[in-house]
């Protein structure tokens, strides 16, 4: 049995927590022992994590003050586990020299962000590129962000392994009439109106803003803005008052959201893999986003790509699914079908236990 050790920022919103959840669902638990330990606080998805019999441990209330720095140190004194897994900045800056220190565990880091240096800013690479000093080995979500790091932060190619974010094909799925209806009930959408939906943080590089402003000359349909985040009050502000656009802040139950859409649109100016695309893709939504470098590679030709910020475009992408119910519907199936051959999280399980294999025969 291999046991492995999650640390992670945060579990609120957000594609890596997703992209964990999925990870640890479809880990076989027959080989692969997991827990998951937490920075500060809890967050929406420790309580999924936990009803699936993982156990999140918490080192600290709140960021400030540090508490996790001595709580994570007297964790690794008091268990013993084979593989450490890093998830996000702060966990992969701070938790994994402390645990080069404090453990002989093989360490993992799990780089989630995108592969555009001007979203990651010069800035984060010095921290970065000396993180990977305490990585056995870094795990990329696509080949541009194993490219990244090898090209910007000097991770040499033999440390990097491409896994794809993978998607729980049993959780998120198609839905049918009677449950579409309960999903658009339960947040106040219209039952025969047409529903574009967007999820994630509502932070600048995604964009959010620019569908608020394209439900102003789209007034038959509905447009909902599922998360939280710092761009909320920008996003009302970009609507200009319009009332076709619902903000139902964070987002407990994310299958139901998927239920209550007629498309998906991501108009984000940075991303990596993000998990909401391949969400919606698996629950058997069409798809419109924005053509970056992991999101087009996931899509393929089952969705609609525009490109990163023309509002235009975005606006051409939406109407081809609007106007157009019958091709909507072939993309929807054939998303669903492309996730589950590429994008399946059991496949992404197993090529993860593989490298937690390799590691702890080392």
């Amino acid at each position: 049995m291999i046991r492995v050790l999650h640390v992670i920022d945060h579990l609120g919103l957000g594609g890596a927590q997703s992209a964990l959840l999925d990870l640890l669902a479809n880990m076989d638990e027959s080989e692969v022992f997991s827990e998951v330990a937490v920075m500060h606080g809890r967050g929406l998805f420790a309580d999924q994590l936990e009803s699936r019999g993982i156990k999140v441990r918490s080192l600290a209330p709140s960021k400030w003050p540090p508490a996790y720095v001595p709580n994570f140190v007297r964790l690794l004194r008091a268990e013993s586990y084979d593989v450490l897994h890093f998830h996000l900045q702060g966990a992969n800056w701070l938790a994994k020299p402390l645990a080069s220190v404090f453990s002989r565990a093989k360490r993992v880091a799990h780089d989630h962000s995108s592969a555009d240096l001007r979203f990651r800013g010069w800035q984060s690479l010095p921290l970065d590129t000396l993180g990977h000093f305490f990585s056995h080995r870094v795990v990329a979500v696509s080949q541009g962000v194993a490219d990244f790091l090898a090209t910007y932060e000097f991770v040499p190619r033999s440390k990097i392994t491409v896994v794809p974010n993978g998607v729980n094909m049993r959780a998120f799925r198609p839905t049918n009439e009677e449950q579409r209806a309960a999903a658009r009930a339960a947040m106040g959408l219209g039952t025969n109106s047409f529903v574009i939906g967007a999820l994630g943080r509502l932070a600048p590089e995604k964009n959010f803003s620019s569908l608020a402003e394209l439900a102003r000359v789209m007034p038959d349909v509905e447009f909902v803005v599922g998360g939280t985040g710092p761009e909320r009050a920008a996003i009302l502000e970009a609507a200009q008052g319009a009332k076709n656009i619902l903000l139902p802040g964070e987002i407990s139950d994310r299958c139901a959201f998927y239920a209550a859409l007629d498309a998906f649109v991501l108009p984000s100016l940075h991303e990596a893999l993000p998990m909401t695309v391949l969400e919606a893709m698996a629950s058997g939504v069409p798809v419109a986003a924005s053509n970056l470098e992991g999101v087009a590679a996931a899509i393929g030709d089952s969705g609609v790509l525009f490109p990163p910020g023309d509002s235009v475009g975005l606006e051409k992408a939406v109407h081809s699914l609007v106007d157009d119910p019958d091709k909507a519907r072939r993309m929807a199936a054939a998303a669903r079908e492309r996730v589950k051959s590429h994008y399946d999280a059991s496949s992404t399980a197993s090529k993860v236990a593989d490298i937690y294999r390799e590691l702890s025969v080392r």
